[in-house]
């Protein structure tokens, strides 16, 4: 793992020979109104394309880890995403959309890329898919990845889920407006584990 500035140190198969009696099951009433709950859900929050979160991120991969604030504003494809270093450490901003991605350091280094994963990874030590957390921090699944091991709450929300490499739990939601967003979630990979708890939805 590349060293973090010192401010930043601290973050089945089987055959059947005849069919299961009462095929082809059908969805119970109560699973009907879940089904619809989680669809409604996510059809809302998704409609949303320009939002912006305030709070807090921890990161933890192998023996070191790191806490700092986080800012991150998203208008469709655009994001900026700003990683406020404790100890009066600085700020690292990263911009970008589909086309590219830049990284400003606190000492005012600037660096382009085409993906955001690779100049976190190069720079700060540890990186988020950003095209699918984007979709994560809010409590859905990004729309065009599969998504598998999903599990939900009495309002059809979801509590974790599975996509794209990562395991995805959202610990509370909090009412933002008119939608129901993560408070806290954590998003895990093998050796990295990253918890984040939101202060504020605009």
């Amino acid at each position: 793992m590349r060293a973090w500035p010192a401010a930043l140190l601290l973050i089945v198969l089987g055959g059947c020979a005849s069919l299961p009696s009462g095929w082809p099951f059908r969805a119970t009433p109560e699973q009907a109104v879940a089904a619809n709950a989680t669809a409604e859900h996510a059809a809302r929050v998704r409609a949303v394309k320009a939002w912006r979160l305030a709070g807090r991120i921890a990161v933890q991969r192998d023996d070191q880890g790191v806490n700092a604030g986080l800012d991150w504003q998203q208008d469709g494809a655009r994001f900026d995403l700003r990683v406020v270093a404790p100890l009066n450490g600085g700020t690292f901003a990263l911009a970008g959309d589909d086309r590219g991605v830049t990284l400003v350091t606190p000492k005012g280094e600037r660096f382009a890329a085409v993906s955001a994963e690779a100049l976190m990874e190069a720079h700060l030590g540890w990186m988020l898919p950003v095209s699918g957390a984007r979709w994560w921090v809010r409590g859905v699944p990004a729309p065009a990845a599969p998504v598998s091991q999903e599990y939900f709450d009495a309002h059809g929300r979801w509590t974790d889920f599975e996509q794209s490499g990562w395991r995805i739990s959202v610990l509370d939601y909090v009412t933002a407006g008119e939608l129901s967003l993560p408070r806290k979630l954590y998003l895990s990979q093998a050796g990295l584990q990253v918890r984040v708890v939101i202060k504020s939805w605009e």
